[in-house]
């Protein structure tokens, strides 16, 4: 399975030149850069190779985990810091309490068991540790009116998403694990801070058990 996986996000990134880019590079590594702070032992889930790593790894030691060998070999070599290939629908291979901070940015809509993920996601943060992530929101309001219109979503969201969130979903996920949650939206529509859960193009999140 991990394999196949492998070769299928590989493919993926190659194709879709998602090597050395990351959405909204900028926004996002101001938020998790200025989340994440310095001095911290910090577990980056779902890296690729680095791109948005590298906004926040300066000072603090990282440890950054993906799929994709080609991208995890990319990442250790980019910025020199621990890099492991693993398959993230299986449990992590991190004693419990291990991380002071744990990224997982455009990750939880990748992976089949998202329970499971977040599961094991508290098990190795530290009980004073703060979770931080990022998710497209599915339901912007073109992506309604395409659902709306009978389109497959494989036509006009990532084909790699095994589950699409909306901002109250995303909400009952995390907090089934998390006890203190902040979701943020972000976006460019000018709404997108009055009406997140139509006009916010991504979700950021701050949690903490």
């Amino acid at each position: 399975m991990t394999k196949i996986l492998a070769q299928i996000y590989e493919a993926h990134h190659k194709e879709k030149d998602k090597y050395g880019f990351s959405h909204h590079l900028t926004m996002k590594g101001s938020f998790f850069r200025s989340s994440v702070g310095r001095g911290k032992i910090v577990l980056d889930l779902g890296s690729r190779d680095g791109v948005l790593t590298e906004t926040f790894f300066a000072g603090n030691t990282v440890t950054c985990v993906d799929v994709d060998s080609k991208a995890i070999q990319s990442c250790r070599q980019r910025l020199r810091v621990t890099a492991i290939q693993h398959d993230l629908n299986y449990p992590l291979p991190f004693a419990a309490e291990s991380f002071d901070v744990i990224v997982a940015a455009d990750v939880l809509e990748h992976v089949f068991f998202g329970d499971g993920f977040l599961k094991e996601v508290r098990r190795v943060l530290a009980n004073d540790g703060v979770f931080l992530g990022s998710t497209p929101n599915a339901f912007f309001w073109s992506n309604r009116l395409r659902f709306a219109l009978g389109n497959d979503p494989h036509d006009f969201l990532d084909p790699t998403h095994v589950r699409h969130f909306s901002l109250g979903s995303l909400k009952q996920m995390l907090s089934r694990e998390f006890s203190r949650l902040d979701v943020m939206p972000y976006g460019r529509h000018k709404l997108a801070h009055l009406q997140p859960a139509w006009f916010a193009g991504d979700f950021f999140w701050r949690a903490s058990k």
